[in-house]
């Protein structure tokens, strides 16, 4: 895995740490994920979020892949600020290693479930909460909707005053295309 890397994160950390605190919303209470991202073999949501720090439009984004529920992202991006989002969540996937000075090998590996964010050097790192370290905790972040509500409150993401989305996953969208032909059809068995 590659290092990322932002000069503008270094050049005003400040202002990072500030994207990252400062209250941020969405209006979507019910966030139904039923179209094929990027990739065909991932669903994606995108909702624009309420923020007062930068002028730039900010996403919400949740990404779950077709053939496995448990492994789904959250991310928040401006394209306009860094290329990449510049908070993310991933349930599942590749051990992160942080490459950081002074730091062992063995201390730097963070495997999945953890958060992504920016040093103030402008490399990214990823990150366990303390509910991520506990091993029933982490068992339980799982399930994607109590997932979403400890990546908002790690955001200081909400969708009212004080509350979170609810995570739909359409069962129709199981990466299967059923308006294909049956390849046993006319086969007399």
């Amino acid at each position: 895995m590659g290092i990322t890397r932002s000069l503008k994160v270094k050049e005003d950390y400040l202002y990072y740490k500030k994207l990252l605190s400062e209250r941020k919303s969405i209006f979507s209470e019910v966030i139904e994920i039923n179209e094929v991202g990027n990739n065909a073999n991932t669903l994606e949501f995108e909702e624009v979020v309420k923020q007062e720090i930068m002028g730039a439009k900010m996403l919400f984004i949740v990404n779950v892949k077709c053939s496995n529920y448990k492994f789904f992202q959250f991310k928040i991006r401006a394209k306009e600020y860094i290329p990449y989002p510049f908070f993310r969540f991933d349930s599942d996937g590749d051990t992160h290693r942080n490459r950081v000075d002074g730091i062992t090998l063995v201390e730097n590996a963070v495997t999945t479930p953890h958060f992504h964010k920016f040093n103030e050097k402008g490399t990214e790192i990823a990150y366990k909460t303390d509910k991520l370290l506990n091993e029933k905790e982490a068992k339980a972040l799982e399930d994607i909707n109590l997932c979403v509500a400890h990546f908002f409150h790690e955001a200081n993401l909400r969708v009212k005053e004080n509350s979170f989305p609810q995570v739909k996953i359409s069962s129709n969208s199981l990466g299967i295309d059923f308006s294909k032909t049956d390849p046993n059809e006319n086969i007399v068995f």
